[in-house]
């Protein structure tokens, strides 16, 4: 039975990390960018190093292998703004399954509201005072998905617990007055971690997101003869984390170091620690490295407070700030609840 597991967990890797090398397409370079902007405060102080501390409700995105781990059912909540005027939502439910799993649903959100669609009283003639611009109606320009995903838990092996995972994500994108696009694809995970009653814990992570090459379909142009709607693809990015958790007697603390490899356009680095002192404040840094039209990295850091409760029950607040060379600095909120 060990070895059939084993072997299972080979493919699996095999699996994730052939899906994920591909020769990129221009346009799936920037495809669905908003994928990537990162949810939850916690991960995104510490750099976006979330694949190998995938262990609450914002596992459906940072590996949904994750949700093998949880046992309780588990809200979260995240509000942000991009530049001022996007509005960055993301929600999530997770649920428990008596078979040593759990299934979540989420929603994150991109996007602007009610943007003004102006035209002149007579387009044939030029602005002036007689014939200003009025505005004749309003759109939204918002990116959405919608994921689905599922954790289980398999036997462990020589202290070693193994988690796998996967999303199944709907996309729906919608711009000037009609035009939308819709798609889907799918994410694999997996985790392995040490016990977590010893002092000293490691926990590894992989992640293929959009494993099986994401489709995405525009309505434009209007199909006829000769013309078809446009396509998009969103290539495999395999993501590779590696956490060590350790207890330390100062402060009743604990210390957590985690680094995540991005390998998709090149290779990125998102690292981060988080120092958490009677399992009540907990203080984080970072750094998180994009590699697209230029490279950038940035510095982030962030606190936490956690309530814990002998049912088992508990609730965390956390805020991260992020530092762009050219944008400036943002402001993230989060919240979990465990129920």
């Amino acid at each position: 039975m060990l070895k059939i597991i084993k072997n299972c967990l080979i493919y699996l890797i095999v699996l994730i990390i052939v899906s994920s090398v591909g020769i990129q397409s221009v346009d799936a370079k920037y495809t669905a960018e908003f994928l990537t902007l990162g949810v939850g405060a916690r991960a995104l102080a510490m750099g976006g190093a979330g694949t190998a501390l995938s262990d609450n409700a914002y596992a459906a995105y940072w590996n949904p292998a994750g949700l093998g781990q949880l046992t309780r059912y588990e809200v979260s909540f995240m509000h942000s703004t991009l530049n001022e005027q996007d509005a960055y939502n993301f929600v999530s439910y997770v649920h428990p399954l008596k078979d040593r799993g759990a299934i979540g649903v989420s929603w994150l959100r991109v996007g602007v509201n009610d943007i003004p669609i102006t035209s002149l009283p007579v387009v044939s003639r030029p602005v002036g005072p007689t014939n200003r611009p009025q505005v004749i109606g309003t759109f939204n320009n918002t990116d959405n998905a919608f994921l689905l995903s599922s954790g289980w838990t398999i036997p462990s092996f020589s202290g070693v617990d193994f988690h796998l995972g996967g999303t199944l994500k709907l996309l729906y994108m919608s711009g000037y007055r009609t035009t939308n696009a819709i798609g889907g694809g799918a994410d694999i995970g997996f985790v392995a971690t040490t016990s977590a009653e010893k002092p000293h814990q490691l926990t590894l992570g992989l992640q293929a997101s959009d494993a099986f090459r994401t489709k995405i379909y525009w309505n434009t142009p209007p199909p006829s003869a000769n013309l078809t709607s446009h396509t998009e693809t969103i290539s495999p990015n395999l993501k590779i984390g590696i956490a060590t958790t350790h207890a330390l007697a100062i402060f009743r603390s604990t210390l957590i170091l985690a680094l995540d490899t991005y390998i998709k356009e090149g290779v990125e680095l998102h690292g981060g620690a988080e120092w958490t002192l009677f399992d009540l404040l907990s203080l984080r840094i970072g750094f998180d490295e994009r590699k697209g039209i230029e490279s950038v990295r940035r510095l982030t850091a962030g606190v936490g407070l956690n309530l814990r409760f002998v049912t088992g029950a508990g609730a965390g607040l956390d805020y991260a700030f992020t530092n762009h060379p050219a944008l400036g600095g943002s402001h993230r909120m989060s919240l979990r609840i465990r129920f």
